[in-house]
């Protein structure tokens, strides 16, 4: 009797799959035409097109006719046809994340551009290649190219291409990966003239579009703007890639308008550096004399699960987030949803950080949780004496002067570190995990770890509910203004 009900939900499946394909199908055929950016290959100029079908800019208040916009799922979302948004994936992973970013915030953009490290389609969508203009010389006898070149010639998928290959995919591509931004940035505004913004976003980041019109709303995009999360290299600051970046039109007018061919005055210097945002941060700095103005938390690193949240980050707005996969990504999709839906009109229907904590961290905070780490790293300790593999980050924060007696016992047992988090204020949580002690000033939820063998080494990870509880009764009403002067 089983045999029926096998084919049955076979069929079912495979009709799901369909309509999911179709749907896509329609979703992106509009923007079959749009993208399409590849023609000769004489010149690096001739291989950026100069053609846009992109809003006036003499006619800011024009909402495009598009599908996207009468979409039904997108109904509670704003116009944000003067902004274009930008992903970067590579063809490794692109089948993986991108369908996810179609069937939730993609469907209500009018316009996006997708670029990757080779030339794809995806349900008739178009993902362009960003390293088709790279000069020669950089990739000749270059072992980042070599997964660029192998991509291309591969007779399959790439997933399988890439389980056979010696180097793995994840490796290379990170390599690979830090070439692409100075030429996307080139070929977006070459290819979408006319936009007020251009923000560049990861495969797995959050995009909180109705948080992103109200933002860049209070900011003029005539004035030369490069907004993110700061990190630093080699002492120099430079928006976080994976969090996401905005360049104004005039400060994207400056430097890639009015500098053709930019991008590869930078192809030769990209292999001795770290990283395709580091190296975008630099030709902004050379070329236009243009820094970042930092936006944490606003533009974040962070997802709901692992995103420290009290004190140092509650009531600002979020504009995106890190690191989702497709299942996060689609339970943040639905979470958006049901709260501008139920929101009036107004400043209210910002979705802040205490939103997040609310809908995602509250509702499973408990006491203890065994074989779980939740990213308590403010202050470790430790007996460097019992073992010899603490990490950097355990040394350099590790507490040793003006110890208390609960402090000094700490790193004995759970319940010692326990006792310690309970005797300082500003401790939210604590993890102990094979004679180390650690505490946190903010709530993560954080992530499972393997069960081990050894009880010693079990990682094991606690809250002080009532705490956070009281902190909560005292701040959770949110009166100061939402945006912050980038700075």
């Amino acid at each position: 009797m089983s045999a029926p009900i096998i084919r049955s939900r076979r069929t079912l499946h495979g009709l799901l799959l369909a309509l999911v394909f179709i749907y896509v199908l329609f979703l992106t055929s509009k923007h079959v035409g749009q993208s399409q950016g590849e023609v000769s290959h004489e010149t690096v100029n001739d291989k950026l097109p100069v053609e846009s079908d992109a809003p006036s800019r003499s006619e800011p208040d024009r909402v495009p006719e598009d599908p996207y916009i009468k979409d039904p799922a997108c109904s509670w979302m704003p116009d944000s046809s003067k902004i274009l948004v930008i992903m970067k994936t590579g063809a490794s992973e692109a089948f993986n994340k991108v369908p996810t970013q179609l069937m939730t915030n993609l469907r209500c953009l009018s316009d996006f551009l997708i670029f990757s490290d080779m030339k794809q389609t995806i349900a008739g969508l178009d993902i362009l290649d960003s390293l088709d203009t790279v000069l020669p010389e950089a990739m000749k006898d270059n072992e980042d190219f070599e997964l660029y070149h192998r991509q291309k010639s591969c007779l399959v998928g790439q997933e399988h291409c890439n389980s056979a290959a010696d180097n793995s995919a994840s490796g290379a591509g990170w390599e690979l990966d830090k070439y692409k931004n100075v030429h996307i940035a080139e070929k977006a505004f070459s290819m979408r003239p006319d936009y007020d913004w251009y923000v560049t976003i990861d495969a797995d980041t959050y995009l909180l579009i109705p948080n992103l019109v109200q933002w860049l709303s209070t900011l003029d995009s005539k004035k030369k703007w490069y907004l993110g999360s700061a990190a630093s290299y080699q002492g120099f600051p430079f928006a976080h890639g994976g969090s996401g970046y905005i360049l104004s039109h005039a400060a994207l007018q400056d430097f890639a308008g009015n500098h053709p061919g930019i991008a590869n005055q930078y192809d030769t210097k990209i292999k001795e550096v770290c990283c395709g945002d580091y190296m975008l941060a630099q030709a902004l700095k050379d070329t236009i004399d243009l820094g970042i103005k930092n936006v944490w938390p606003t533009i974040n690193g962070e997802k709901p699960f692992t995103m420290p949240i009290g004190p140092r980050q509650f009531c600002e707005p979020l504009v995106t987030m890190h690191h989702l996969s497709s299942e996060e990504m689609s339970s943040f999709w639905e979470f958006e949803q049901r709260f501008y839906e139920s929101q009036k009109p107004g400043p209210d229907r910002t979705l802040r950080v205490k939103d997040v904590f609310h809908e995602f961290v509250k509702p499973r905070l408990q006491e203890k949780r065994e074989d779980w780490d939740n990213l308590s790293e403010d202050w470790f300790y430790f007996d460097p004496e019992e073992r010899n593999d603490h990490t950097t980050r355990q040394k350099n924060r590790r507490k040793k002067d003006r110890l208390t007696d609960l402090e000094k016992v700490a790193h004995k047992s759970y319940e010692d570190c326990s006792k310690m988090c309970d005797s300082k204020e500003e401790c939210f949580q604590f993890r102990f995990e094979y004679g180390v002690c650690s505490y946190g000033k903010d709530v993560v939820i954080g992530n499972p770890r393997k069960k081990s063998k050894d009880e010693k080494r079990r990682w094991m990870s606690g809250w002080k509910v009532e705490r956070v509880e009281a902190w909560l009764e005292k701040n959770d009403n949110c009166e100061h203004g939402l945006w912050a002067e980038p700075h």
